[in-house]
């Protein structure tokens, strides 16, 4: 999970290492033992110019006047914007309160309306990957969405398990009628 406290963390680490460029108090110098500033000391523009910072003259992140965070891009168009890897050694957790509603929980609802089996199996073939998962000239024209993906996942694991529950039903019926069949064919 992207941590703001380590974003901070890292920015105090590049002006304490640029201190001739980065001015936080009156008296135009950046502290490396402490500084001290008022609540109106700020880094960062008071135009509607980007903050950019550099290291070896080269531009590694830019937060946009509207509040976006680039790393390794210019042009940031989300609130985090990395052009490269991102590593994580614990977990990203992704929330999206308003898709709860979208969690495909709804197919053990009685009321759901479970597609057949044998035509399911026909779009598969048809289109060559799992229904609800993006193909993979969507994923490339328009990236992975991870929350959709996840929850398309999710639903098809949950209607495999409900096609499983479907065939266990046809198998004991079968195996009672193959029960039956050979003790007529026993009797005889």
């Amino acid at each position: 999970m992207f941590k703001f406290e380590t974003f901070i963390s890292v920015l105090t680490i590049f002006l304490i290492i640029n201190h001739q460029n980065c001015f936080a108090q009156q008296t135009k110098s950046w502290l490396t033992n402490g500084n001290i500033a008022s609540s109106t000391d700020f880094i960062g523009t008071t135009n509607t110019q980007a903050l950019i910072l550099k290291s070896n003259n080269n531009e590694w992140m830019r937060i946009t006047p509207d509040g976006n965070i680039g790393i390794s891009t210019t042009s940031p168009k989300y609130t985090l914007d990395v052009h490269g890897s991102i590593r994580a050694t614990k977990e990203i957790i992704v929330e999206k309160v308003d898709s709860l509603d979208k969690w495909p929980d709804f197919v053990f609802n009685p009321e759901y309306n479970l597609q057949l089996f044998n035509i399911r199996l026909e779009l598969i073939k048809s289109q060559k990957h799992l229904p609800y998962i993006p193909s993979k000239d969507e994923i490339n024209s328009n990236g992975l969405q991870i929350s959709e993906t996840i929850s398309g996942l999710v639903r098809n694991i949950e209607e495999l398990y409900l096609y499983i529950e479907q065939m266990e039903k046809r198998i004991q019926l079968l195996e009672e009628e193959n029960k039956q069949l050979k003790q007529m064919v026993k009797n005889q």
